[in-house]
């Protein structure tokens, strides 16, 4: 069973590919399978509680989740001032003060989507909550990536067309002139103490946390120095 549900974008959204830096790195065009499992695990705690969320978690690991994404998406590029920690830290000669942080400069790019997002989530163990917690969802990513619901979740026994699937096997088709993205997911053997924020247990790249290469199929169809803007195909 897959339960699709339809989000309006409330602002911008940044997710950078999981390999990049904190100075640079270009945002991807649409959520990955991990963030829309972390989005999950989020609501599902804020219901049931830390306490009594670990049963569910194997079911938000092992979801499949496909998307189709909005007509347009823009994205804005841009040099911003961020501060970074000193891994040289000294006397700053003006205070005379430690610095622990000093400011650099950041690339950041920012996503508009130009349209509806409607993402399908698939669980190979029915959840009651299921529907419940998707229409909760708020977020995306990081840095203010707010969304909201539009409807309840519609339940079909088959994914529609024009849905690309994020997960499994079967993104090995993918659409001639399509926009490659690398985007991650949960490892198979992905723990409940890894991914919670509390825990000092961390996530190996290519292990817990794997990256799969997925053809969207979005074509660029503008570009200046500023921004780029891309067109679904189909």
């Amino acid at each position: 069973m897959w339960y699709i549900t339809k989000y309006r974008p409330v602002s911008l959204v940044t997710l950078k590919v999981a390999t990049a830096t904190s100075t640079g790195g270009k945002s991807l065009l649409v959520p990955t399978p991990f963030a829309v499992k972390m989005a999950l695990l989020d609501r599902a705690i804020w219901d049931v509680g830390i306490g009594q969320v670990e049963w569910v978690w194997p079911s938000i690991r092992a979801a499949a989740v496909a998307l189709r994404g909005p007509e347009h998406i823009a994205v804005t590029n841009t040099f911003t001032k961020i501060l970074k920690p000193n891994r040289n830290a000294g006397i700053d000669p003006d205070t005379g003060l430690m610095s622990a942080m000093i400011r650099s400069i950041g690339f950041r790019e920012y996503v508009q989507w130009q349209g509806d997002v409607e993402i399908a989530i698939s669980t190979p163990q029915p959840i009651e909550q299921w529907p419940r917690w998707m229409t909760e969802i708020n977020y995306l990513g990081k840095r203010g990536g707010f969304i909201q619901a539009m409807d309840e979740p519609t339940g079909v026994e088959k994914l529609p067309e024009g849905f690309s699937l994020l997960t499994g096997a079967e993104n090995e088709g993918f659409v001639m002139g399509g926009t490659l993205q690398i985007l991650d997911d949960c490892g198979p053997e992905l723990t409940f103490e890894q991914v919670d924020i509390y825990s000092s247990k961390g996530m190996k790249i290519g292990k817990d946390r794997i990256l799969r290469p997925v053809v969207l199929p979005y074509r660029q169809t503008r570009a200046s120095r500023g921004y780029t803007l891309y067109e679904r195909m189909g």
